[in-house]
């Protein structure tokens, strides 16, 4: 499967009802597209300056590449956000591409509310095959020893650069090279989670530079309550 987020940053002066317009239109954007799947949008409710979320999967790469030709995705979600397009809302967010993702067996980070964390994480470019791996290891290990967390899964992103070569433009190397998904039951228990004492909580409150010989060189988080269509294929109505 290919999990996949996209990160808006919207115009100051972006009409409410245009804004509405474009959650619907990604949120809905499954009922469409078939290969969509785990279509939620939420609002950033972190620091970080972007202001809308549109998480979904894929079963495989030729399901995303069906997506990106539909007629729907052209018509409808890019008329918001192409830079050609008289209705654009979003402008070039400070994140970096905008895009992020990666490959999994299986919707292990599927939940049908709640609130989801990503922690887009750099690593050192140094880093090897083993110390990127013990790092995954622990982080989704938190999923066990936090009780507040629901979901937990590390890594690469593989969004940024030219794995879909000829569908996603050539970007070169991503400003961030990895993901860390989270998910909880609500805002408390990720404040609870922030505020508690498991190894992961600690490392983040101190600095990812002084654990594991500073294989993590930067972070940024945000974070948003997740609003879906339910599927009646996931098991979640």
């Amino acid at each position: 499967m290919l999990r996949r987020f996209e990160v808006y940053a919207l115009r100051p002066d972006a009409p409410p009802d245009a804004v509405r317009a474009l959650e619907a239109a990604c949120r809905e954007c499954g009922r469409f597209i078939p290969e969509v799947l785990d279509s939620a949008v939420g609002t950033n409710l972190s620091h970080a300056p972007v202001q809308l979320v549109w998480e979904h999967a894929y079963a495989s790469t030729e399901a995303y590449r069906r997506y990106m030709v539909h007629p729907y995705h052209a018509v409808v979600i890019d008329r918001y956000l192409l830079p050609d397009a008289p209705e654009r809302i979003v402008i070039d967010g400070p994140l970096g591409a905008g895009l992020y993702g990666y490959g999994c067996d299986g919707p292990s980070y599927r939940m049908s509310a709640g609130v989801r964390r990503l922690v887009l994480l750099r690593l050192d470019a140094g880093a090897s095959e083993t110390d990127v791996a013990r790092l995954a290891e622990t982080l989704e290990q938190a999923a066990t020893d936090v009780p507040d967390m629901t979901v937990s899964i590390m890594a690469a992103n593989s969004m940024g650069s030219a794995w879909f070569d000829g569908v996603t433009p050539v970007m070169g190397p991503p400003r961030w090279t990895h993901v860390w998904e989270q998910g909880f039951a609500n805002l408390d228990a990720l404040d609870s989670y922030r505020h508690g004492d498991s190894t992961v909580a600690e490392v983040e409150r101190g600095g990812w530079d002084r654990w594991m010989g500073g294989v993590v060189k930067r972070s940024a988080e945000l974070f948003y309550e997740v609003s879906r269509v339910p599927d009646p294929t996931d098991g979640h109505g």
